[in-house]
């Protein structure tokens, strides 16, 4: 089975330049999909053990806007947006003047939410993972229905809708709607629900094998073809140098400069499966396309390593020929 490459570049931590010639890069080195993350300071720092974290960030519905005006051909969405940050109407409307902005590239992906900060700081309710999971599941049959061409009245716990339209729809017959997380009772009912694509959490591959048929009996109980449904999974920050013990040190030096400190980042560099030789990160996407994966997206952190990321381009003309 072949797996895609992309990567989901992280808009912390980096001047604007930077980040839009990251964006021509992948896309000319053919990289599959370009995705921005949808937070509102930096995740990545002493938040990981227990305390805040603050630095420049930039917004990633405005960061797509910008790639698309520098790229011609990769995918563009982000990974994913929460679903409580933007009403759903508002979202559809967003990722369909992407659409159009980008020659009909865009992917609108939604998930539950699941950092309390990003919420809080603006305001916006953080309640418990049950009724984040409610208000998720309204807003995937919002934008299910307003991207599908439909007119979609509803009157939700979360949202409501009085006969809303997409009108201009976007370029794609169909735009896909990407759902994020891998709780097996709740998100994927919703996945298999409203999704054209799943993209899951965690970066083992038998645990991945697992919920992929989880997936496929939540679309069995429905009568959906779950073959309709694209798997594809988050997956840690690469690094290639010849070495192991060179990638570990190179990647705990980056997560060091965007917050991490250095014994959580040393910790975490060491158990990256991604950071290391070519052959280790091939074996590794080899095994997570055997396990049903179509499309693994790797997190991108400034400074962006051009070593890492022509590795990556071979890698992926070469797992897609297999």
């Amino acid at each position: 089975m072949s797996i895609a490459i992309g990567l989901q570049v992280w808009a912390s931590h980096v001047a604007w330049a930077d980040l839009m010639d990251a964006g021509r890069s992948i896309d000319g080195l053919g990289f599959e999909s370009l995705w921005s993350n949808d937070h509102f300071f930096p995740a990545l720092g002493p938040e990981s053990v227990g305390g805040p974290v603050d630095g420049p960030i930039f917004e990633g519905w405005s960061v797509l806007g910008g790639w698309a005006a520098v790229t011609s051909r990769v995918r563009l969405g982000c990974l994913v947006s929460g679903a409580a940050y933007r009403n759903p109407g508002l979202l559809v409307r967003m990722a369909t003047a992407l659409d159009h902005a980008s020659g009909g590239r865009a992917v609108l992906g939604i998930g539950a939410g699941w950092h309390e900060r990003d919420h809080r700081m603006y305001g916006i309710a953080f309640p418990g993972v049950g009724e984040r999971l409610d208000r998720l599941a309204e807003a995937a049959a919002i934008c299910r229905g307003l991207l599908d061409g439909e007119r979609v009245s509803m009157a939700g716990t979360w949202y409501s809708a009085d006969d809303a339209v997409n009108d201009p729809p976007p370029l794609q017959s169909r735009l896909p709607l990407v759902i994020g997380g891998s709780g097996e009772k709740r998100t994927l009912r919703i996945v298999a629900r409203h999704a054209d694509w799943w993209n899951a959490d965690g970066n083992d591959p038998a645990e991945f094998a697992r919920l992929n048929g989880v997936l496929d009996e939540h679309c069995a109980a429905i009568g959906r073809d779950p073959t309709s449904i694209r798997r594809t999974i988050g997956q840690p920050p690469p690094l290639v140098r010849p070495t192991t013990r060179q990638a570990q040190r190179d990647l705990a030096a980056i997560l060091m400069r965007h917050g991490m400190p250095a014994d959580v980042a040393r910790d975490t560099a060491a158990a990256n499966h991604y950071a290391g030789p070519v052959s280790a990160i091939s074996d590794r996407l080899e095994a997570m396309a055997e396990a049903g994966a179509s499309l693994a997206v790797f997190d991108w952190m400034a400074p962006f390593d051009p070593q890492t990321l022509e590795a990556l381009a071979g890698i992926a003309q070469t797992l897609a020929a297999d």
